[in-house]
């Protein structure tokens, strides 16, 4: 069948919409697998809502899926999940879309608030974090990578007083959820098969990340299992991924525990409060209150209320019930619960930055077209029509990171096993109109952007993205108003520490020496010619100008963590203990990654899953039947 674009099919039609209408319309038709009609969960009507529920979960996403399954397994306790957002839509399924699914109702729309130390090309100087409004969360936003972090940084967390979050003690946790199909992990003690959660090689990847994986060995790094016994080194990435379908955590969790009479779920419906009331001298949390159909609904729980919403929204549902710091509570004039002064703050995140490179294809490849990944130009009727029959098309892949690195800058420390910095590889789809680091061109100042650009547009590029893993920068979350529906104020104060932009600035200049191997040399790789305009008053090969792009280029990986933080009773920030119990509230516990008190050296998805699959434990253990 011949290559046709969708800009050559329907070029007046706006290419986005078109894409999401001509997917979704040949699954509904054609892949009844994908819609799953039989086991999507259906929203429990709000006149068969239970008065009371042994567990009142809030948040569907990564780790309150996991939570509503894993608690349900016993049929004498009834669950309940409340989710704000709706089930996943079935174009959620092919992975190629998660940039355009981003920019659908099942995100939250976060933005951080506006700085002058980052996100510079962008708008108002705001950046974008994607977090999803939707069953299943981020995990059915996310570009699917699955990574668990480095072993440090679970015996970090366990050395900071928090027993029993050792690597030692959370590997059994990574491995339960797992159903490790890739067969390159299955003679691993780090993988098993059976567990709920799909992890596969992505199905489809272009021969350009070969070369760009394949350039680590140049260097001196290894292809291996960064999940394994090392981290460092070079990957083919594998990937939450099912058959080559988004394996979310709604359909891993959620939809193999659908029929369980004991378990309610309830979409669309947003918590505005925790409910606590005085027992003598403690406080306890006995229920929510929530909103659905435009109606309040209080639901009690007779054993807990676990808090699974996510780094932003759970400090938040915090604050509005009155837990939170003292003196800016009564700023907001909401009544005090609880003196908790860590919510909110130790925020969080990876950041980002990408350098573009344009590349010639090679002379022998037959089909040009499917040698890079461009969002809109691989998705030709060929790779429809596989997609179809279910055999490997461009839409089984990700325009980010089918492939990806961890590498040591000078700054880490070689002796042992811990870099400091993360690359992504991507193929490019038409450089900013669809890439993670300047999303969209309304995101943009379309001044830098176009000067940045211009004459590579129609190049074959690639993209190689530059990862800080642990970032010494804090920031925090406020609310912006008392309004339940109101997104609250992100400061993610990336770069406050100058070591972290530092660290970055060494990640672009290995990504240059990528570009300069012999590998990459077959391409005729070669680096960007265009200037940031902001920043062309520095040479382009200084560190000061690497420092301007940077900040100019920011981005996130959408991994904000650390807002609830876990420790031990002496450390005044930490809002739960190492049973992620809320401190000063009974019954009440976090489960997400809001309790990291550190980020993990990597995507965070998996320790999210991973910790709402200990939290299930240590729940069950405090709950002897």
């Amino acid at each position: 069948m011949a290559h046709l674009s969708i800009d050559d099919m329907l070029s007046s039609f706006h290419a986005e919409r078109f894409l999401i209408t001509v997917i979704w319309c040949l699954i509904v038709t054609q892949r009844p697998d994908i819609v799953d009609e039989e086991n999507r969960v259906q929203s429990v009507p709000v006149e068969e809502l239970l008065r009371e529920y042994d567990y009142v979960i809030v948040g569907g996403g990564s780790a309150g899926a996991v939570l509503a399954n894993r608690l349900s397994e016993d049929k004498n306790y009834t669950v309940l999940l409340l989710e704000a957002g709706l089930d996943e839509v079935v174009v959620s399924d092919m992975p190629l879309t998660y940039t355009l699914i981003q920019r659908s109702f099942m995100n939250w729309e976060y933005k951080t608030e506006p700085s002058s130390n980052y996100c510079l090309a962008m708008k108002n100087h705001q950046c974008r974090i994607p977090q999803g409004k939707v069953l299943g969360g981020s995990s059915t936003l996310n570009a699917m990578i699955y990574s668990r972090g480095n072993k440090r940084d679970y015996d970090f967390w366990a050395s900071l007083g928090n027993t029993g979050w050792d690597y030692k003690s959370v590997l059994p946790y990574f491995k339960l959820s797992e159903d490790a199909r890739a067969e390159d992990l299955h003679d691993s003690p780090y993988h098993q098969r059976g567990g709920y959660l799909t992890v596969e090689h992505f199905k489809y990847t272009s021969p350009d990340i070969d070369y760009i994986v394949r350039s680590g060995e140049e260097l001196g790094y290894p292809i291996r299992d960064i999940n394994g016994e090392n981290q460092t080194g070079f990957t083919y990435s594998h990937g939450t991924v099912r058959n080559g379908l988004r394996c979310s955590t709604a359909k891993a969790f959620i939809r193999p525990a659908s029929k369980r009479k004991n378990l309610h779920v309830s979409l669309d419906s947003l918590v505005e409060k925790i409910l606590v009331k005085e027992v003598g001298a403690t406080n306890v949390a006995e229920g929510v209150r929530f909103r659905r159909d435009a109606c309040h609904h209080v639901v009690h729980a007779k054993r807990e209320v676990i808090i699974s919403a996510g780094a932003i929204q759970s400090p938040k549902l915090l604050m509005l019930s009155g837990i939170g710091p003292r003196d800016y509570l009564e700023e907001m004039k909401i009544p005090v619960v609880h003196h908790a002064p860590g919510v909110g703050q130790n925020l969080q995140d990876h950041v980002a930055s990408e350098v573009i490179y344009t590349i010639d294809l090679p002379p022998d490849i037959p089909e040009p077209k499917k040698f890079t990944v461009r969002l809109f130009e691989s998705v030709t009727l060929e790779a429809l029509e596989d997609m179809i029959h279910d055999n490997p098309s461009p839409l089984h892949t990700t325009t980010i990171g089918t492939g990806m690195a961890f590498i040591n800058t000078k700054y880490a420390d070689k002796t042992f096993d811990y870099p400091d910095i993360q690359l992504l590889f991507s193929s490019s789809s038409h450089a900013y109109k669809s890439g993670i680091i300047s999303s969209r061109p309304e995101d943009t100042n379309p001044d830098i952007m176009n000067d940045f650009y211009k004459n590579i547009l129609k190049h074959q590029t690639v993209e190689i993205h530059s990862i800080l893993l642990r970032p010494r920068s804090r920031g925090l979350v406020k609310l912006n108003t008392t309004d339940p529906t109101g997104n609250p104020e992100i400061y993610p104060n990336y770069f406050i520490d100058p070591h972290d932009l530092r660290v970055m600035i060494e990640g672009m200049k290995f990504a240059d020496k990528m570009s300069r191997t012999h590998v990459m040399q077959k391409l005729n790789t070669r680096p960007n010619p265009n200037l940031i305009s902001g920043c062309s008053q520095h040479d382009s090969s200084s560190d000061e100008y690497l420092a301007c792009y940077v900040r100019h280029l920011t981005g996130t990986i959408y991994h904000p963590v650390g807002t609830c933080k876990m420790g031990p009773v002496n450390d005044s920030q930490a809002v739960v203990d190492a049973r992620l119990r809320v401190y000063g509230i009974a019954r009440l516990r976090v489960v997400d990654g809001s309790i990291m008190p550190y980020i993990v050296s990597g995507n965070t998805n998996a320790p999210v899953i991973m910790i709402a699959e200990k939290a299930a434990d240590m729940i069950k253990e405090d709950w002897p039947v």
